[in-house]
């Protein structure tokens, strides 16, 4: 899979044509993986390539002119997972002062068809584009009988009665209902990162951990989790303990992800991690002094242990 900013039109890279869906695919929930899976089915009828139509920034992060919604998945990730799914291009352009003021009619022609030569274009039913949002799923077919391309509305996804959203995905994380989230996830929600120094207070104790770089985001969970970990390009897991949060028994300041994978001594500074949640222990405790924090982490990890066995 190739991943572009944006496309030299001059060079013909979809000359049969492209399926292609569109959207901010935060988390890639169930309902994006539905958009995915029409995508990739009208692109093998149609012997197309398969384009997912993304943005970078995201709308709602150049709109928040501050302080946006925390993302679900980073581009980093949303590339890790789509690697696999058949998916011939991540197209990412900028959503900027430019993307911000096209048209309806600019936006097809620029992008869907000098762009993508679409055939095939897969939105969800709330899909609305183009200038103050003027343009939708019904603006959208009317565009799609001009320029030669059909448009594939898909019905919300539901869960338990509820519309699967990533709103509703990050207002469970807020919860630390991970359970919930990973359900609407279709997959246990994931963080990418690299492994960083920290100050190895955890080594002194008996417990090394991974100190994750999540400088640029807000992971919404705080406590200590059983996880599992992959180490990166390899399919591999290990199952380890994260802590999420501001070490208040070391006097942290910054928020923190530290995992501890059990049963495992390399050295893997520099390495990519993902690390998937699975479980919430406990939420995250000030204690007294060093040893106090060493008991209960003994504790955390017989609770992985036991976690680890009876869900294997």
């Amino acid at each position: 899979m190739k991943i572009s900013r944006n496309i030299n039109s001059e060079i013909d890279q979809f000359q049969k044509g492209s399926s292609v869906c569109i959207g901010v695919f935060d988390g890639i929930h169930l309902g994006h993986q539905e958009l995915i899976r029409k995508t990739i089915g009208h692109a093998k009828e149609n012997d197309l390539s398969t384009v997912l139509f993304t943005f970078e920034p995201t709308p709602n992060e150049y709109f928040s002119k501050g302080e946006p919604q925390p993302r679900l998945t980073s581009i980093d990730e949303k590339y890790q997972y789509l690697s696999n799914k058949n998916i011939d291009l991540l197209y990412c352009p900028p959503f900027n002062k430019e993307m911000e003021n096209l048209s309806p009619i600019q936006f097809v022609e620029e992008h869907l068809i000098a762009n993508l030569n679409a055939k095939y274009v897969i939105v969800g039913m709330d899909f609305h584009f183009a200038k103050d949002r003027s343009g939708s799923v019904d603006t959208l077919i009317e565009l799609g009988l001009k320029y030669g391309f059909e448009v594939d509305p898909i019905q919300f996804i539901t869960q338990k009665d509820k519309k699967i959203s990533s709103t509703i995905i990050r207002q469970s994380l807020v919860k630390q209902d991970i359970e919930t989230a990973n359900q609407m996830l279709g997959r246990n929600y994931s963080v990418l990162g690299k492994v960083i120094k920290g100050k190895q207070i955890g080594r002194t104790i008996g417990f090394p951990t991974a100190n994750i770089d999540i400088n640029t985001r807000d992971v919404l969970l705080r406590g200590v989790f059983c996880v599992k970990a992959i180490i990166g390009s390899s399919d591999k897991e290990f199952n380890g303990v994260a802590n999420i949060g501001f070490k208040p028994t070391v006097d942290g300041n910054a928020l923190t992800l530290e995992v501890h994978l059990l049963n495992f001594n390399e050295d893997i500074y520099d390495s990519n991690l993902q690390i998937e949640f699975m479980h919430r222990i406990r939420g995250e405790e000030k204690f007294n002094d060093l040893d106090e924090l060493t008991d209960q982490i003994n504790q955390d990890v017989k609770k992985a242990d036991e976690y680890f066995i009876k869900n294997q």
